[in-house]
């Protein structure tokens, strides 16, 4: 037997068992109950009486002391032969009764018993739906017993001719109750049959979402991994990498001819690429980090577009491309400063893929929307890529990984911080025909108590300066040439390997400003480090927290540490200008007047 149809007869065997498990007792009672009301029928109706108590009371022992869940399980078909050999003695026994009753009773008392057997065969609908073949066995057995009877009857004298026929009607009577108990065992079988698909179905579906959960936990931690791995790869190259734009700035303030100066310039350049390439992992880890807070406020678009034009254009002019940004009154409302993040992005990529002809940057309104749209006349992009060019690393034009064209980060990018700013991205383009990214924001009243966002700040340009700076870096490289730019820009440069070197430097004498590296060895790092230097030198004391750190966990802790934090590589200038906007120290006389 095939296994379903095996498991939909163990269920139905024990649905049966279960029925008669209760029903039994019900027909004791009205065996009691016929034996009374036929009472003066003497010992023919005492011994029926006697045989149906042996017979419901040895169901009763055998259901619940011999019969196991464990034998219908494994013997299904053995205990459908017993169940059709007990429940036809079952059967015997009311049939005899007809027999009995119409050799002596009186008419009312036969009426009663006819009821009453109809009423047994009528309840074997409800006990034997769930395996017709067994009210079969029940139903074939009656007959019999009552082809007996009528037999009998029919040939004994004087017998009562309304009391004779009376066993063929009731077999009459027990072929339609089986035609109804073989309607309701096929909707047994069916609902059986439903049951077990739909537990098969759960068990598929726990075991599906068990697989996804196990696959949810396994994407998380290789995004964990793939984050722990850039922050590594991040740190490990950006330490070099800005020791090399400390030393380059040195070398850089000094006397160089013509063809030093040129080496010098395309070494700033090679360092320009690597640092931005190093900024792009550091964009895409603090939107991974979820450190970004929205700073919402209504604002123009027209100067952010502007500003990127401004920062852009002469890389367009280097490639001899147009580059035209339409003026715009427009205000929206959202976040300017990753506003211009994502529309640099698009800007950037627009000259990156577009060989001849150029880019132009508008904006429109859209109902209550803004859109910022950046056109080009690139290489375009095939329609069924549109949306894997938003995937991490992922450069459809660049197989050979040439880095002037970036790591694949600039979409993914925009694509995280759009999602941040609740704004959308949109785009169209096809191969050779260019493309069309937008950006729509939604749209705001122009407000001009605000200031216009965007606006650097204003930072005290100079040469030489005072102070007393601690410099607190485990990496030797970056510990001398800070030290030294610092020396040549006028401070008094203090370098300390360990916390320990920086807190005894510390209490011989109190810095004006510490410089501090984030992760720094035997499991120190540069917030702890802070604590310790302000606990000698004063909760005042600046502290400028630089880290090549890019991990999210790592960006989020610096985030809460309310510190200055500048990412390497850091460029020598802006170094310079963040250290003369936290230190109190008064520029020299001579760097005033160079400064005018």
């Amino acid at each position: 037997m095939a296994s379903p149809q095996r498991a939909v007869l163990v269920e139905q065997v024990r649905l049966i068992y279960g029925v008669l498990g209760r029903s039994s007792w019900s027909t004791l009672a009205l065996s009691l109950f016929v034996a009374w009301v036929l009472r003066q029928l003497g010992m023919p109706i005492a011994i029926w009486l006697a045989t149906q108590t042996l017979l419901k009371l040895g169901e009763q022992i055998e259901i619940r002391w011999f019969i196991r869940d464990e034998a219908i399980a494994t013997h299904p078909e053995r205990m459908v032969r017993r169940l059709m050999v007990t429940q036809s003695l079952h059967a015997a026994g009311w049939g005899a009764l007809l027999w009995i009753a119409a050799a002596k009773a009186q008419p009312d008392q036969f009426i009663f018993v006819v009821m009453a057997i109809g009423g047994v065969l009528s309840g074997g609908i409800t006990s034997y739906s769930p395996l017709p073949r067994v009210h079969l066995a029940y139903i074939c057995t009656f007959i019999v017993v009552e082809l007996v009877s009528f037999m009998a009857l029919w040939l004994t004298a004087g017998s009562n001719p309304y009391f004779t026929y009376m066993p063929l009607l009731m077999i009459i009577y027990c072929l339609g109750t089986y035609s109804n108990t073989t309607v309701a065992g096929q909707t047994y079988q069916r609902t059986i049959e439903l049951s077990f698909r739909n537990a098969e179905l759960a068990r598929s579906l726990e075991r599906e979402v068990d697989h996804a959960r196990c696959a949810q936990v396994e994407a998380d931690a290789a995004n964990a991994a793939k984050s722990t791995f850039l922050a590594s790869a991040s740190h490990d190259l950006r330490q070099p990498i800005h020791a090399l734009g400390l030393f380059l700035a040195l070398l850089d303030r000094s006397r160089l001819d013509d063809l030093q100066r040129d080496t010098m310039n395309q070494a700033l350049a090679a360092l320009r690429a690597s640092s931005e390439m190093l900024d792009a992992l550091l964009d895409f880890s603090r939107a991974e980090a979820g450190v970004i807070v929205p700073q919402w406020q209504s604002f123009a678009i027209g100067p952010v577009l502007r500003q990127i034009e401004e920062e852009t254009g002469s890389t367009a002019d280097d490639r001899q491309l147009f580059y035209r940004t339409r003026d715009s009154d427009l205000w929206v409302r959202s976040d300017p400063t990753l506003v211009k993040l994502i529309l640099q992005n698009f800007v950037t990529n627009a000259i990156r893929y577009t060989v001849t002809g150029g880019l132009l940057v508008g904006c429109r309104r859209r109902g209550t929307m803004v859109r910022v749209e950046v056109w080009d006349t690139g290489i375009g992009i095939p329609t069924d890529h549109h949306e894997a060019i938003f995937a991490d690393f992922l450069q459809l034009s660049n197989p050979e990984r040439d880095r002037r064209k970036g790591l694949g980060l600039g979409l993914a990018i925009a694509r995280r911080l759009a999602d941040l700013i609740g704004a959308r991205i949109t785009l169209s383009s096809k191969p050779g025909q260019g493309s069309v990214f937008g950006l729509e924001l939604p749209a705001s009243v122009a407000t001009y108590t605000l200031e216009t966002p965007l606006q650097p700040a204003a930072v005290p340009a100079f040469r030489r300066a005072g102070g007393r700076v601690l410099i607190l870096e485990d990496d030797e490289a970056v510990r001398q040439g800070l030290c030294a730019l610092l020396a040549d820009a006028g401070f008094d440069a203090v370098g300390c390997e360990t916390i320990a070197q920086a807190c005894e430097a510390a209490r011989r004498e109190a810095p004006d400003l510490a410089i501090c590296d984030f992760r720094l060895r035997n499991g120190e790092n540069g917030i702890e480090a802070t604590r310790r230097l302000r606990a000698l030198a004063g909760q005042e004391l600046p502290v400028l927290l630089i880290t090549g750190d890019t991990h999210p966990t790592r960006l989020a802790e610096a985030a809460r540490a309310d510190l200055i934090v500048l990412h390497k590589p850091v460029p020598a200038d802006l170094l310079l200008k963040t250290i003369g906007n936290s230190i109190s120290v008064p520029l020299p006389m001579h760097a005033a007047a160079e400064n005018k």
